[in-house]
């Protein structure tokens, strides 16, 4: 089973520019979910990727746990991560109706 964690956006990344191609900002103040094997210590996250980050977003999402401002942020931020997720999605359920 996996758990979700929020982390911290580094301290050194807040003091740098957080424009990703124009296109998004991160934003530092809010923790980043991942989605972690649930045998994993939080301290040894050295497998952490970006695809364990966007299904903790997804998971979020989903639970609808957070503020709503966070929600919305997350929303903005799988979608720039992953602009064909919809596209992903439907492919997917279309794949699991047939």
């Amino acid at each position: 089973m996996d758990r979700l964690v929020f982390l911290p956006v580094p301290e050194s990344y807040k003091n740098q520019h957080n424009d990703i191609g124009g296109a998004f900002s991160v934003n530092p103040d809010i923790p980043l979910p991942a989605l972690i094997k649930n045998d994993t210590d939080e301290s040894g996250l050295t497998n952490l990727n970006l695809d364990m980050i966007i299904s903790g977003m997804l998971r979020v999402i989903e639970e609808k746990n957070v503020k709503q401002e966070w929600l919305d942020y997350y929303c903005a931020f799988v979608l720039f991560l992953r602009p064909d997720i919809l596209e992903i999605c439907q492919t997917h359920e279309h794949k699991n109706n047939s």
